[in-house]
């Protein structure tokens, strides 16, 4: 599974694009800016049509995909018969809907906001900085103005620009009409921790989309050959955390160290970044010396609670394996929370 497929930053989607304005041609790009209930795909879906009746993504299938389709297909056929060559199509074309489940017999029973619009030769530029952000491995935020729903405008924001907190994960704004994306690599889930329900953890988180790196602090845990879906293996200091691994607010913390110091020096370090999910594995009866651990600490009381301790869903795991499986299940809810 890859997290990214079918979204702004999917690699195949966007040299889809980029060749596509190179050779004079637009390009319909679906979307989906907003989503109630259930839906398959939730905000930041993606599906691009091409001249040749190519279609790249999936905005989840059925008929919402049709309607994207029908609408991706007209767009594209009126540029054609503008009677002008489409690079000169004076502005994008574009339509903005609430798709809900009683009008457009949406299977799952929940409603979505599918936007469809014209990516025009112009935007070239802008869609070779998002290329080259991604590949840079940078952060960006790529904001679309639908409030002309005939004609949204787009930009992309840097890093050094960022908005607040709350568009770590794709955002509609109904009064403003206007939907901010975070764009750059997937949230990583560092796992702090490699002995027997670290090993267990990593390849069930690799195969449900999570990117996944490892930090130990005893040599003969940090082999990569113990964690081959793992994008890094670090060893070293808990203490010393901040200057070999790099966490953000959108990223996932699992602490599974050998013993209650590691855990409280870990999670001293990484609560101040405010990520997205953080768990330590431990009892009810542990949980409270880590919180006396991190208040002597000068952690606030709200982050401190914030932690997941004791880590897991409750399913009575007791194994390594069962006990990574409750790990798991407590990641996929928190990020599919994160993006509704």
């Amino acid at each position: 599974m890859n997290d990214v497929a079918g979204t702004i930053s999917d690699q195949r989607l966007l040299q889809a694009l980029t060749a596509e304005l190179h050779a004079g041609r637009p390009a319909a790009l679906a979307s989906l800016l907003a989503t109630r209930g259930s839906m398959p795909r939730h905000e930041g879906a993606r599906m691009l049509g091409l001249a040749d009746g190519t279609w790249v993504g999936t905005v989840g299938g059925g008929n919402i995909e049709l309607i994207a389709q029908r609408r991706g297909t007209e767009l594209l056929a009126a540029a054609s018969s503008a009677g002008e060559k489409p690079a000169s199509v004076a502005a994008p074309v574009a339509s903005l809907e609430w798709m809900t489940h009683k009008k457009n017999a949406m299977a799952c029973g929940g409603d979505a906001l599918l936007a469809v619009r014209l990516v025009m030769p112009p935007e070239l530029s802008l869609v070779c900085k998002l290329a080259e952000l991604l590949a840079s491995g940078g952060v960006g935020w790529l904001e679309e103005d639908w409030s002309d729903s005939q004609s949204p405008s787009v930009c992309l924001r840097a890093e050094s620009d960022a908005p607040s907190r709350a568009c770590d994960v794709p955002t509609w704004d109904e009064t403003a009409r206007r939907y901010v994306e975070p764009v750059g690599p997937e949230p990583v889930c560092h796992v702090f921790g490699g002995g027997h329900v670290g090993q267990a953890l990593v390849p069930i988180l690799a195969s449900v989309g999570f990117r996944v790196d490892v930090m130990d602090d005893r040599p003969g845990i940090c082999d990569p050959a113990l964690f081959p879906q793992a994008e890094a293996v670090t060893c070293g200091a808990f203490e010393d955390l901040d200057s070999l691994v790099r966490v953000t607010s959108r990223d996932y913390v699992v602490v599974l160290t050998h013993g209650h110091l590691g855990d409280a020096a870990v999670l001293e370090r990484v609560l101040p970044h405010r990520p997205a999910y953080v768990g330590c594995i431990g009892s009810r009866r542990k949980a409270g010396f880590v919180r006396d651990a991190l208040e002597a600490a000068g952690i606030p009381a709200d982050l401190a609670a914030s932690v997941h301790l004791p880590i897991g869903e409750d399913i009575l795991a007791v194994t390594p394996a069962e006990i990574a499986v409750s790990i798991a299940a407590q990641l996929i809810r928190c990020r599919a929370e994160l993006r509704r």
